[in-house]
């Protein structure tokens, strides 16, 4: 299975359950690894038969941004909901997502 590699994707976001966390933005380092079959975008050197990188960084960084989430688990849910809906042809997808102390 082939595999897009996308790490250390910054998300500057307000996250967090305490008061105090709801009001400042926070970054989240994003690590996102997406099983697609790649043969045919290997084949013709063409954008539109993958998947657009560009796009699925800012979806993912849109996605955590609008719900401004408390946890770090519901944000990476919101984010494989968005990206699973959007590329019906990813077969899998694992996300690793990082809040630096602040």
């Amino acid at each position: 299975m082939d595999a897009i590699i996308i790490e250390g994707l910054k998300v500057e976001t307000v996250i967090g359950c305490f008061n105090w966390e709801r009001q400042i933005i926070q970054p989240l380092m994003l690590d996102l690894t997406i099983h697609n079959d790649l043969s045919r975008a290997a084949a013709s050197d063409k954008l539109e038969d993958t998947l657009n990188y560009a796009q699925i960084c800012e979806l993912s960084a849109q996605t955590i941004q609008k719900a401004k989430p408390e946890l770090i688990e519901h944000a990476a849910h919101l984010v494989l909901q968005c990206l699973f809906e959007t590329f019906p042809t990813i077969e899998k997808i694992t996300i690793t997502i990082r809040k630096p102390a602040i």
